[in-house]
């Protein structure tokens, strides 16, 4: 690679059926549409040969399953099981976008800004209108801090306006900074582990810190999906119990 960012470089693909019809895509719609076919493909084959003694792909969905169902009752409860089929999406996806991002020469679309705040903006976009659904007008209560002085409820109901705007781009900004930090990392330490390998006394030590840093960085897409499913799931809290 020519610098550290080009493996975040988007690379368009112009099909042009005529002048004014343009159906371009871009590496980012390619491995999105790769990694759904996969996933779904993936899941789809384990679920139609499932048994009673799984196999060792059934038994890790099935703990997936178990761990998402048991994240959303323990968050948020019983009335956010609706939300679950949401949840296990957002967490399989975000986690396969994560990890496919550490095979060499891959792509990496949660090291995208707008792929992952497009995705929060969306959510909060569509959980607002839910709020709305369920509690009406009254929803806007959400804004608006109990026990305290008239004379600062204007600044505080500011306030948490900010703080529920601002919501999808901390989501987005965590997710993305993460990935995009980890895999520049691991690249600057894998051109140091070629250029230093060269030297007969050192040998493969530094490939030791690569591999020990590349088990850091699947820990981490793992903990990072985590993370995004368990704010939304807070949100999402706060969207029903109006707090």
């Amino acid at each position: 690679m020519k610098s550290l960012f080009e493996q975040f470089e988007l690379n368009v693909y112009s099909v042009k059926l005529t002048p004014f019809f343009d159906l371009s895509i871009t590496t980012i719609t390619i491995y999105l549409f790769g990694m759904i076919v996969i996933v779904i493909g993936l899941f789809t084959t384990v679920l139609s040969k499932a048994t009673i003694i799984g196999t060792k792909w059934q038994t890790i969905s099935e703990m997936i399953y178990e761990f998402v169902v048991d994240l959303v009752l323990q968050q948020v409860g019983k009335p956010a099981i609706i939300f679950f089929p949401l949840i296990m999406s957002l967490f399989i996806f975000i986690l396969s976008f994560n990890l496919i991002g550490l095979v060499p020469l891959s792509f990496t679309i949660t090291g995208q800004f707008m792929v992952t705040f497009t995705l929060a903006i969306i959510l909060m976009i569509g959980l607002t209108i839910y709020g709305f659904r369920l509690h009406g007008i009254k929803f806007l209560k959400m804004f608006v801090p109990s026990g305290i002085e008239p004379w600062l409820l204007p600044l505080l109901v500011l306030i948490e306006i900010m703080s529920y705007l601002l919501r999808p781009i901390s989501l987005a900004v965590r997710l993305f900074a993460n990935m995009l930090a980890g895999h520049l990392l691991i690249h600057i330490i894998g051109v140091a582990a070629i250029y230093l390998f060269q030297f007969y006394y050192i040998g493969f030590l530094p490939w030791i810190f690569v591999l020990a840093f590349m088990l850091l960085e699947t820990g981490i897409a793992f903990l990072q999906a985590y993370v995004f499913v368990l704010l939304f799931l807070i949100y999402i809290s706060n969207i029903i119990q109006l707090h």
